[in-house]
């Protein structure tokens, strides 16, 4: 596999993005880095330039982060984030974290936000993370399986028998009406368990035109009911590092405030 000519940032970074509902289209709207201040963990949060569009289709400044030009500090994980976490007091939080794949004992906030993507069903908020670049020079992302509410009842049931490390295809669903670049998820008996996220799909397309070989997705865990369908599938995509990729580096991903720390591209 190539190795990337430039390694990306390791800094721990969440975006956020935006899904507009009436079109379906996610937006990536914002940025929070974690970074060390001494001993303790400082964040910051600012706009990205991805705002614009989305600001056409309704989105309007988060109340806390009214404006879009300003760059937020605070030395605790903001309250927006913070809420997205389940209680570690709860008694269901140990499986909660472990559906992600996760150790309960050591996962920290930002890892499970990266996992969970944060989501809830009282808004149109998902988070995710940089993907990482391994040892070998490959680029390895977790992810939870999009779209398994639109599938139909066989393909419900094929989840229910899907094995831990069990291969998965990338396949083009060509004729989605609600995304014309949308990857579906296809097992080898070629029955569709779900897309891949919205967020992937540049990196996805990239990976698929800039390797010798296909992206291989396989299934890290299964998450039964009664989890939640949008925990149900855990997944580990893993591809090469082509010369010159960037991921989440576009000027979609530019910060609108000149202050906000630079990540590397």
């Amino acid at each position: 596999m190539n190795h990337a000519s430039v390694i990306p940032s390791t800094r721990p970074v969440l975006f956020v993005a935006w899904q507009d509902q009436r079109t379906k289209r996610y937006f990536s709207v914002g940025r929070l880095l974690r970074f060390a201040n001494g001993n303790a963990p400082r964040y910051e949060f600012c706009y990205l330039r991805d705002v614009e569009k989305a600001k056409q289709s309704g989105f309007t400044p988060f109340p806390a982060f009214p404006r879009l030009d300003e760059v937020y500090h605070s030395h605790e994980l903001f309250p927006l984030f913070e809420n997205r976490l389940m209680p570690r007091s709860r008694p269901d939080f140990k499986e909660f974290v472990e559906r992600l794949g996760l150790n309960s004992d050591k996962a920290d906030d930002f890892e499970i936000l990266a996992r969970s993507g944060g989501r809830r069903s009282t808004d149109s908020i998902e988070l995710y993370p940089l993907p990482n670049l391994d040892h070998d020079g490959c680029y390895i992302t977790y992810f939870l399986i999009h779209g398994i509410q639109y599938i139909s009842a066989n393909s419900i049931e094929r989840i229910l028998r899907l094995e831990n490390d069990e291969r998965l295809r990338l396949q083009w669903d060509m004729d989605n009406a609600a995304d014309p670049l949308a990857l579906s998820l296809r097992t080898e008996d070629r029955i569709v368990v779900g897309y891949l996220p919205r967020y992937l799909l540049d990196d996805a397309w990239q990976l698929l035109s800039g390797c010798e070989y296909r992206p291989t997705i396989r299934v890290v865990q299964i998450n039964t009911p009664p989890a939640p369908i949008q925990q149900r599938v855990l997944c580990r995509m893993e591809a090469c590092w082509p010369d010159n990729f960037r991921p989440y580096c576009s000027t979609a991903y530019e910060p609108l405030a000149k202050s906000a720390i630079q990540l590397e591209c």
